[in-house]
């Protein structure tokens, strides 16, 4: 049951990824876009939210700090693992995308902020932010004419979201429907979904031999910040979403105890 959760939560995350990673960064339905390969492009994104939701977890990520850190560790895993995009125009793209759009659309607001909109905020208020959101993906959309001169109309990109919105609610409710209170993987699990992203860094490393040099030190120095925070602040994950934690006040031991002694005295 444990390992049926934790697969089911790595798939809803690795859809929510990759709706704002991919569906909703290009803004539309690509010329060498297929249903294939959408649906590769999502167990891949997959496996790097297994490792998301497995960071969220052993560093109590719980804070916007400490969700961007781990969104870091993503966006460099994207485009500099699973692709090269990161070494094409160096140093500039170790940012964009993987920090400005990965870490902060993708990770923390796609994620962290809306799982919170939806099960702890207001109603206006979540609505005011999906709205916000949404205006700004479509806002997005019309960049790509200026980039390659293709201009997406506003018919055509509510046709391209409507579908893949649908599914992202969807996912947002399994995943809070489903998420295990603690997402802790065997090893088996860990040492898969591991070999799945060494068989692309290999592919990296043999076209970019510096690869390495530059992504390792990032990767090191970004986990090592985590886990200083994590020390600084221990709260429940951040990846469990809306559940609330409900806690006593400071003083409710002492006044249990002092209303007991009076009810025994009484009794007496």
């Amino acid at each position: 049951m444990n390992f049926t959760r934790r697969l089911l939560a790595t798939l809803l995350l690795g859809y929510i990824l990759y709706f704002y990673s991919e569906l909703a960064f290009w803004g539309r339905w690509r010329t060498k876009d297929t249903v294939i390969g959408a649906i590769m492009t999502w167990l891949i994104y997959s496996v790097l939210a297994f490792f998301v939701l497995l960071m969220a977890e052993r560093f109590k990520a719980d804070s916007p700090y400490s969700v961007f850190l781990v969104g870091a560790v993503f966006g460099w895993l994207v485009e500099g693992v699973i692709v090269q995009e990161a070494y094409v125009a160096f140093p500039f793209q170790l940012v964009w995308t993987p920090l400005a759009w990965h870490a902060l659309i993708s990770v923390l607001i796609g994620t962290y902020l809306a799982r919170r909109a939806i099960g702890e905020w207001g109603i206006s208020r979540a609505a005011a932010f999906f709205a916000g959101l949404g205006v700004f993906l479509g806002l997005w959309a019309t960049y790509w004419k200026i980039e390659d001169g293709y201009a997406v109309s506003v018919e055509h990109f509510a046709a391209y979201t409507f579908i893949p919105t649908v599914f992202l609610v969807v996912a947002y409710f399994f995943l809070d429907l489903t998420s295990p209170k603690e997402f802790i993987p065997t090893r088996w699990e860990v040492g898969a979904f591991g070999a799945v992203v060494t068989f692309f860094a290999l592919f990296t490393f043999m076209a970019v031999p510096f690869s390495p040099l530059v992504l390792l030190p990032l990767l090191v120095l970004t986990l090592y910040a985590l886990k200083g925070l994590k020390r600084e602040k221990k709260l429940p994950q951040w990846f469990e979403g809306s559940r609330p934690q409900v806690r006593p006040p400071p003083h409710y031991a002492a006044l249990r105890r002092s209303h007991l002694r009076r009810a025994e005295g009484c009794l007496v």
